[in-house]
């Protein structure tokens, strides 16, 4: 089989590999029909994100078809067609037992993409216990965006967010900007967007909830939104990791910034401003508290257009192609704007829908 091996910085090859086999009694072997690029794959292959195990297959955003199962396997059959969630956890270890599940200790050596072969590949492994079967009315592209908007959920769900009539901005267009928007619309908040890049611009314009202010400056934004001497801002959702630092001077009181980027990159902040305006800096990653469920279910019932957000698909073997479209340009090891106007790009293993 095919598998898109990570071997260092800029340093990535289709190879081939065995076929797949169940080595465990839960064990579940999945045809993949297709897998999301995701920031982190882009933040492995640069070097930004230093947590990849050398030789490990990469991504994790996949679905596909059950096509080998373990011989304890009791609630899925070859056919059924199902959603990875890639976050293992083993529900023993003190993160788990301490809420923080998406931090397991056994976390290395069972991260799809990361430290455990993903789904850049014809097939990919399972347990079956973290695998959600996908309803005939769903396709198979659409489910592949169930683990980023868990992502999202999860970070929503930590924001506390108890008023609808707040300040809110979101720093980025990429898939994740655009389903935090999404999400934050279900729940009854107005965000604008800010993102510089023309193409992403571009695309926000068509894809966004309705009505949602979008601009390419962070500063700018906040004088056309609120006027020169009233640039306070409640929420910042920080998805770039890039402006961070520069959105802390502007938080009202009890105001809280949300950063979701995995960048090697440091910022400062006034202590005395953290107490004494009630401001909160907050990290989120991965599934938490039933957000992968929760998800599912939201791009199931329609309550987020995900499909609106897949710009392009690709097959496996021109991933380049599709890596450059998003800003990671592999031949020139280099990361570079957009080529085109994109948002979430799918690499696609197989026909299946």
């Amino acid at each position: 089989m095919r598998s898109l091996k990570f071997f260092g910085p800029w340093n990535v090859a289709v190879t081939e590999t065995e076929d797949l086999t169940c080595l465990a009694e839960d064990d579940v072997i999945i045809d993949i029909a297709v897998c999301g690029i995701c920031g982190t794959d882009i933040g492995i292959i640069s070097g930004d994100y230093s947590a990849a195990l050398t030789g490990t297959t990469l991504g994790h955003e996949a679905s596909g078809v059950v096509t080998k199962i373990g011989t304890g396997v009791t609630q899925l059959k070859l056919g059924d067609r199902v959603v990875v969630n890639p976050t293992y956890s083993c529900n023993k270890c003190r993160m788990c037992l301490t809420g923080n599940s998406n931090h397991c200790e056994m976390k290395v050596g069972t991260e799809a993409g990361v430290s455990y072969d993903g789904a850049f590949a014809d097939q990919y492994r399972a347990k079956e216990a973290f695998l959600r079967k996908v309803d005939d009315k769903v396709t198979l592209q659409a489910a592949s965006l169930t683990e980023p908007l868990s992502c999202t959920i999860t970070g929503v769900d930590k924001l506390g967010i108890t008023h609808t009539n707040i300040r809110a901005v979101v720093i980025g267009a990429g898939t994740m900007g655009m389903l935090y928007l999404w999400v934050l619309y279900q729940r009854g908040i107005r965000a604008f967007l800010v993102e510089k890049d023309h193409f992403r611009y571009q695309f926000s314009q068509q894809n966004s909830p309705p009505n949602t202010p979008i601009y390419k400056d962070f500063v700018e934004a906040l004088e056309q939104e609120y006027g020169v001497e009233n640039r306070q801002i409640d929420l910042v959702v920080d998805t770039t990791g890039q402006l961070t630092e520069l959105a802390f001077k502007y938080l009202a009181p009890g105001g809280k910034i949300l950063n979701i980027a995995l960048k090697d990159k440091v910022a400062s902040f006034d202590i005395m401003k953290i107490a004494d305006k009630s401001l909160s800096i907050i990290g989120s990653i991965d599934s938490l508290n039933n957000s992968f469920e929760r998800a599912y279910i939201m791009i199931r019932d329609g309550e987020i257009p995900v499909e609106k957000l897949i710009s392009h698909q690709f097959d496996l073997d021109d991933y380049l192609k599709a890596f450059k479209i998003v800003g990671c340009d592999i031949n020139a090891k280099s990361i570079i704007p957009s080529l085109a106007p994109n948002c979430k790009v799918l690499l696609r293993l197989s026909s299946e829908e």
